[in-house]
């Protein structure tokens, strides 16, 4: 099959047509990665899961496919919006959607360095319903983003790749990784860990168990290590992910939901926007109610959660060294909490 790419002009629009979810199942079969060394080349491209699933590795950049994707992103990311409730201004919410999770941008800029993994199920008609997704880092030393600058860099180039004195606008004073403060960037990623990101299961089919599904699945069947310790045969011709677990830089609110499906917090690891003076940060809204930093930082606990026991979770790859860095960013006014991150361990 010749897969196309799509165009800037053919693709790089705000998708939030739920139909396109709805592929003609030829297509999503002739668009399933096939690995030339795989360890079982024989067998079919993906695997079936139970109640008539489907879960495999897709070209990203078939049209089909890459609209299915964006429309199931772009549809997710309208709760983040403020005015629908979420923890984003509508500005910033658009500016991922037309730019990063349209059909051009899960075709060109994500697909790139990511296993795009899909679930499925029929339709009906010869046709697949996607009913969720996840991009899996191909390398270990995968970063899909850094700000919004970097789009899949290597973790240990990001220092050769990235310029960190950069300008922030045409004030060669005015620097843009002052506007950020993360971890250290030789402690960022933590090590062997598969990034993942664009993880979201189809509006209207949430509370079906769907994104414990969808992660079962890949480790049980793509997993190296768990296929190797528990003895369990490779079902598919596709890639396998060789890492210890999944890593994740995921939006605040996203940090209880990742709970629930397993992931640990990785302590010490927060991103947070940081407000200077030729810089102010958009307002945060509880409801019609603007809140201050303080305010948003502590509704997600912090810096409670630093002040009590140790994780409950053992890892290396803790950082709490940066505890006292973290404490005091969540208590000073013109620091914003940005991201968490967590992790899954394979075994």
């Amino acid at each position: 099959m010749t897969r196309i790419r799509l165009a800037p002009d053919d693709g790089k629009a705000i998708n939030l047509n739920w139909r396109d979810r709805f592929v003609a199942t030829d297509i999503l079969r002739d668009a399933y990665v096939r690995y030339e060394e795989s360890l079982n080349p024989s067998a079919p491209p993906f695997v079936t899961l139970d109640d008539g699933l489907e879960l495999g590795i897709v070209h990203s950049d078939v049209p089909a496919i890459a609209r299915a994707i964006s429309s199931m992103l772009t549809c997710s990311l309208e709760d983040a919006k403020n005015e629908n409730g979420g923890h984003l201004p509508s500005a910033v919410v658009e500016r991922v959607q037309l730019e990063i999770i349209s059909p051009w941008g899960v075709a060109n800029l994500w697909g790139q360095t990511g296993h795009r993994f899909v679930l499925s199920r029929s339709g009906g008609g010869g046709r697949s319903e996607i009913l969720a997704t996840i991009l899996v880092g191909q390398s270990r030393q995968t970063i899909f983003f850094l700000t919004g600058r970097y789009n899949n860099l290597r973790h240990s180039t990001v220092e050769e790749e990235v310029d960190f004195d950069q300008p922030a606008g045409d004030d060669p004073d005015q620097r843009w990784f002052d506007l950020f403060a993360f971890p250290e960037i030789e402690r960022f990623k933590p090590w062997g860990y598969h990034h993942i990101a664009n993880f979201v299961v189809a509006k209207g089919h949430r509370g079906e168990r769907l994104s414990r599904r969808l992660l079962e699945g890949i480790i049980e069947r793509y997993a190296k290590d768990h296929l190797d310790a528990n003895e369990r045969p490779i079902e598919h011709g596709q890639h396998l992910l060789c890492g210890r677990g999944f890593w994740q830089i995921g939006d605040p609110p996203w940090l209880t939901r990742m709970e629930r499906l397993g992931f640990y917090l990785r302590w010490g690891a927060e991103s947070f926007f940081i407000e200077k003076p030729w810089a102010p940060l958009p307002a945060v809204f509880d409801g019609d109610r603007k809140i201050g930093n303080l305010e948003y930082n502590r509704s997600f606990g912090l810096p409670e959660r630093y002040q009590g026991p140790r994780p409950t979770v053992a890892s290396d790859e803790h950082l709490l060294e940066r505890l006292p860095e973290v404490i005091a960013l969540s208590e000073d006014p013109n620091a914003k909490l940005q991201y968490f991150q967590t992790m899954f361990d394979f075994c």
